[in-house]
């Protein structure tokens, strides 16, 4: 009897993922690999792993019904365009590209384009908290997937959960400053803080981490900050901090059950967490707060893949 299964495809901060998913909503195989996060770099990943992964599927006898596809981005589902920013000076301007139809055509498949929280927040559902009905899931600080009432919020196009607006010369106005609603980089600038406070002559071990060419990567500062690196821990508490205050506006807004501090920051540890639960508490209503679970997601980086694979699964009915 022939298996069928479909295929998701996550990328992550830290690496891109290609599951094989059966009918069961089992993980049969998987394929991983380090990337470069750039519009280029993302569709030849894409490309790359679907090949790797479904030459496993051929090893497992399991015929390929669909392909989900989990990525940054604004991904206009309506369309199958996914936009993505390209930052020119000051300013950012989106490439679009129309994904799915690209996609489509080259594996002659069904594919499904979802924004990475998206599929995050659908797969932590989905496998560890079905009975929360309100969910956010914090991808990073750039962007959140939003379960509400059970069901995976999309918004108009397909584009909700954006956390930033367009940034001008002069963000204030007589109301204050509002330059903390422009757009946060995935690692919320801790590696740039970090190279900044080592110019200027801090005491870590991060300067042994620094390469040749005058690289850091933001899982090194992580590494080093939950081996108590003083330098590295304030930084992360720093960026924790600001990431609490950003998801306080979310909880008061949408009031939700649950919310998942994911995306890569999990691998801060817990301290991190503590950090934000700090924040939060500082600036949410207590109305809002009681009875609000804060965790790091259950699903680690398979989320992302894993939830690509169960909504092309759940979209299409592939396997019946």
């Amino acid at each position: 009897m022939e298996k069928k299964g479909v295929i998701g495809i996550g990328l992550n901060l830290f690496d891109a993922r290609a599951i094989i998913l059966n009918e069961k909503e089992e993980i049969v195989d998987k394929v991983e690999k380090k990337y470069e996060v750039t519009a280029h770099k993302t569709i030849e990943v894409i490309l790359d792993l679907f090949e790797k992964i479904n030459a496993k599927a051929s090893k497992h006898r399991v015929s390929i019904k669909g392909l989900g596809i989990a990525l940054g981005g604004v991904v206009d589902k309506r369309r199958g365009l996914v936009y993505w920013p390209q930052r020119v000076d000051s300013s950012c301007v989106y490439i679009s590209v129309p994904l799915k139809k690209y996609i489509e055509e080259k594996f002659k498949l069904p594919v499904i384009i979802e924004n990475d929280a998206n599929a995050c927040v659908w797969a932590e559902y989905v496998k560890k908290f079905n009975d929360y009905r309100n969910i956010i899931y914090m991808f990073s600080g750039v962007g959140c997937g939003i379960i509400l009432e059970g069901n995976l919020y999309h918004g108009r196009d397909g584009a909700a959960g954006e956390l930033f607006v367009n940034v001008r010369k002069n963000m204030s106005s007589s109301l204050g400053d509002f330059y903390f609603l422009s757009p946060w980089p995935l690692d919320l600038g801790i590696v740039k803080k970090a190279k900044e406070l080592i110019a200027l002559g801090e005491n870590t071990i991060l300067l042994k981490k620094i390469s040749s060419t005058g690289d850091l990567s933001f899982e090194e500062v992580l590494t080093q900050a939950k081996k108590d690196d003083r330098l590295a821990k304030n930084i992360v508490k720093e960026a924790a901090f600001s990431l609490g205050v950003k998801i306080s506006f979310l909880i008061n807004f949408i009031n939700p059950d649950l919310v998942i501090v994911g995306g890569g920051l999990e691998e801060a540890g817990e301290f991190f967490l503590e950090e934000v639960n700090s924040a939060i508490k500082e600036f949410t209503f207590n109305e809002m707060r009681k009875g609000l679970k804060i965790v790091f997601p259950h699903l680690g980086r398979d989320a992302a893949s894993l939830g690509a694979g169960l909504l092309i699964l759940k979209e299409n009915s592939l396997l019946v």
